[in-house]
């Protein structure tokens, strides 16, 4: 080694790190071997890995230059619905986009796997879902332990099990063949049973010692393979493996690192997954035992979590590369040398800036665009924590919030998601009306199955654990504040209302599309066709589709990849390179998938039109760029509450404009029908809300003939309807200002709660009155997570338990409430049905204000 390092062939820290690597070969040899035949043996081993680490980075440099190659053609070649170029917004489109980019994007392909996935899952998924109020799993504690114990190798007994066991070990398999063609190199293990994630804070109380005390004898060291050579870890390895895990668990794999001149983060997207498969422990039950104690979520979790995860990774690896991170700078880098070109004036593939956006970004041409395209990146792979105690807490009252103030959000969606659906589908030259009855016929769970069958998204296993809920985002906090909004988000009937819309809309894709099988594409409606040439969905691949007609007359993600035959990720083996017949079968199976894949894109990606909820486009506009648990990152993450739903909405509609503008028939006329319709419809809708949202707080309905109930309703139509509050009104509907409303309902929710705890007693100490009775009851209204704002519980909550405790505790109390009823009578001439303080109404709402009286 000493001699490498000499004439430079080799770093002294890689000599290093061979020799380690040697000593430890050769001490596990030792055990069976002389020392002669086992540093042989360490050396014929550490030489085979040296081989296999050579060969594959070789493959990858290979991957990644086709993934370059691929990528400089798309960011060139894009033009705008002008026909301009614009290397910025194609950037922005290959990670994420939904519709009129011309192909696929990094977060459209994770969906279209995931819904092929969830697919072949359906009858696992319907026996383990949960139940609409507790949130339990359907299927029997003893079902789920036998699905491990199968997936596990050990025979346990229940066919049920076996055949679920089954099903998913071939979708783990596929999943990682996938991983390994698109550069990765997960090593295969018969019977390997489930991945693991663990639990970083319970593992850092229990300390190094003890967690590898209790972890040692429920691993098999025999089992536990490198990740190239697939050379077992053994006994004698074993210690020091777990303490590599160990390491690699409470610091993010940074203790693995050695310090370098270049950006450090956590490698090669390709080499990741490794890890979490080294760990291989001897049967089912040590499985259970240890996620029990250091695991995240149960064994359904953990199953859709690992598919969830994969899924994700293989996108980005088939999108960008071996190491998508790479790539992403590499973008970055040709969008600031196009922009810089242009504000030169040299020929560039940039959209050219005017005077007042060379202004703006001053000397730095470019490097807005690079933060943005960064910023959407860092949100599709999960945003960095700078102290992730800090952000576990704060997202714990997001969650809190989310749970305390939404509970009417269901029937906003229930009121305007028909209008946005049938704009969704004018858009796209769908049928707006057509077997409108019969597809609704369709949500009986037999027929949610079905559908989801096709190919279409479960969202109750895409968010299994750190998921995003609608109008919501990202959920992050500890587990149970998760639990405590998703259930929030069921019992409100949001849940279920968007689950049926999309698996409505889902089919009336796949219907249209059947419809016009017997068209060529270009005759294909105009709208149509440019929606799906928006997905990168071409002539050649709508002759695959229109043969793929299923039985029931629709076509469906499932039934074009089974047209084309199972993919077998087929390698030259040792008898020689396969025969002309396996080869054509491969491509045909390849390209089935690669069609079904753009139409499950397609319809997951249309269903955020038709029912929106917030994108990562929009969110990381606001949040990108800043690092969750400092200052600045919290403070964003609180003021952007309950308004990605706006935000998005707006960039989407936006979006929809220009391109009816600039289609070939219709243009402007069309466009400016399209809005109208929109605002006229939404504005609808939202009034509609709002009455409803007052006669469930007790009070009459507002008066209708005035422009500030119209603003209102235009306001709670569109997704912003916290600022529609303010007509006539210092404070929203959650009681907060316009301060407390622009910064979010996190700071509200912590200044308030300091006020009780500690501004009340400070008050009092120095002679001021309080009232602390009132303050209480005030808070517990305000933030009582379900009750509070649930349509069907909030009147009843706050009249016949929170008044009625205010009496108790307030001396005043008559007279806080008379000031309530009096108020809302001056702000919009409305009255109480029944009024704060009864506990019984003393009337009926009115449905319109009572004539005035004649003289």
């Amino acid at each position: 080694m000493s001699g490498y390092v000499e004439t430079g062939e080799m770093t002294r820290d890689e000599a290093d790190s061979l020799l380690r690597d040697f000593d430890g070969k050769f001490a596990q040899k030792r055990l069976q071997l002389g020392d002669d035949a086992a540093a042989q043996a360490a050396k014929d081993e550490l030489a085979r890995e040296l081989r296999a680490q050579a060969i594959e980075k070789k493959r990858r440099a290979v991957l990644t230059e086709k993934a370059r190659v691929r990528l400089k053609d798309r960011i060139l070649g894009y033009r705008d619905e002008q026909g301009r170029a614009d290397v910025y917004e194609a950037a922005v489109q290959v990670l994420s986009h939904y519709g009129y980019a011309g192909g696929e994007s990094v977060r459209g392909r994770t969906e279209a796997i995931l819904s092929m996935a969830h697919g072949k899952l359906t009858d696992v998924m319907t026996a383990t879902s949960r139940s609409l109020v507790t949130g339990r799993r359907s299927a029997s504690a003893g079902l789920v332990r036998d699905i491990v114990r199968e997936l596990h190798g050990e025979a346990a007994g229940d066919a049920t099990a076996a055949r679920f066991a089954s099903d998913i070990a071939g979708v783990f398999e596929d999943l990682r063949n996938r991983f390994n063609a698109a550069g990765g190199a997960i090593p295969k293990l018969d019977g390997f049973g489930l991945p693991h994630s663990h639990n970083a804070l319970a593992i850092r109380q229990a300390g190094r010692e003890e967690w590898k005390k209790f972890i040692r004898p429920l691993v098999d060291p025999d089992r536990m393979l490198h990740p190239l050579t697939a050379e077992p870890v053994g006994v004698a390895g074993l210690d020091k493996a777990l303490d590599h895990v160990f390491d690699s668990i409470m610091t993010s794999g940074w203790a693995h690192h050695a310090p370098q001149m270049k950006s450090m983060g956590a490698g090669s997207l390709a080499t990741q997954r490794q890890d979490h498969r080294f760990l291989t422990f001897k049967s089912a039950d040590d499985w259970m035992t240890y996620n029990q104690t250091f695991g995240n979520g149960d064994p359904v979790q953990a199953i859709f979590r690992h598919i969830n995860g994969m899924s994700s990774d293989i996108a980005a690896l088939e999108v960008l590369g071996p190491n998508p991170s790479a790539m992403v700078q590499w973008m970055t880098q040709n969008i600031r040398v196009e922009i810089a070109k242009g504000d030169l004036g040299r020929v560039s593939m940039a959209r050219l800036a005017g005077d007042r956006a060379k202004w703006a970004r001053g000397l730095e041409p470019g490097a807005f665009a690079e933060w943005r395209v960064r910023a959407l990146w860092s949100d599709l792979r999960g945003a960095s924590s700078a102290a992730s105690g800090i952000a576990t807490a704060t997202g714990t009252v997001k969650n809190l919030m989310n749970a305390a103030l939404l509970g009417g959000a269901g029937v906003t969606a229930a009121l305007t998601d028909p209008f946005l659906a049938q704009a969704a589908r004018r858009l796209a030259g769908l049928p707006i009306l057509k077997d409108m009855g019969s597809m609704l016929q369709m949500l009986k769970a037999s027929n949610r199955e079905e559908i989801q069958r096709a190919g279409v998204l479960w969202d109750d296993y895409l968010h299994t654990i750190e998921g995003e809920a609608r109008y919501v985002g990202p959920m992050l906090g500890h587990t149970w504040s998760q639990y405590l909004v998703d259930r929030s988000m069921m019992l409100s009937g949001l849940k279920p209302l968007t689950t049926g819309r999309k698996l409505v809309e889902a089919r009336a894709w796949q219907a249209t599309l059947a419809d016009h099988a017997s068209s060529d594409f270009a005759a294909l409606p105009e709208r149509l066709r440019v929606t799906m040439e928006g997905f990168g969905i071409d002539a050649a691949d709508w002759e695959i589709m229109r043969a793929s007609v299923d039985p029931a007359g629709f076509v469906t993600p499932m039934s074009i990849a089974n047209g084309g035959g199972e993919v077998r990720y087929l390698q030259p083996g040792p008898d020689g390179p396969l025969v002309d017949a396996e080869l054509a079968a491969e491509q045909k199976a390849l390209r089935h998938r690669e069609v079904a894949e753009k139409l499950a894109e397609l319809t997951a990606a249309w269903s955020e039109r038709s029912a929106p909820g917030g994108t990562p486009n929009a969110r990381s506009f606001v949040t990108g760029g800043v690092t969750r648990g400092t200052f600045l990152g919290e403070f964003a993450n609180f003021a952007l509450q309950f308004k990605s739903f706006g935000l998005s909405f707006t960039t989407l509609q936006l979006e929809a404009l220009q391109r009816i503008t600039a289609m070939q028939t219709g243009g402007k006329q069309a466009a400016a029908g399209y809005a109208a319709a929109m605002l006229i419809s939404l504005t609808l809708g939202g009034a509609m809300a709002t009455q409803i949202r007052a006669m469930l707080d007790g009070k009459d309905m507002e008066d209708m003939t005035t422009p500030s109930f119209w603003f209102k309703a235009t306001m709670t139509g569109g997704g912003f309807g916290l600022f529609g509050d303010f007509i006539n009104s210092s404070s929203n509907r959650f009681g907060g200002g316009v301060a407390d409303t622009v910064l979010g309902p996190g700071w509200s929710f912590l200044s308030d709660a300091a006020g009780l705890a500690v501004g009340l007693p400070v008050q009092a100490a120095t002679g001021q009155k309080v009232n602390p009775g009132r303050k209480a009851v005030d808070f517990a209204g305000r933030y009582t997570p379900v009750l509070a704002s649930n349509w069907a519980t909030r009147g009843a909550y706050r009249r016949l338990f929170l008044d009625q405790l205010q009496w108790l505790t307030d001396p005043v109390a008559d007279k806080s409430f008379k000031s309530k009823a009096s108020g809302l009578k001056g702000r919009t001439g409305q009255e109480y049905w029944w009024a704060p303080g009864q506990a019984l109404p003393s009337r009926g709402p009115r449905i319109a204000a009572p004539p005035e009286p004649k003289d």
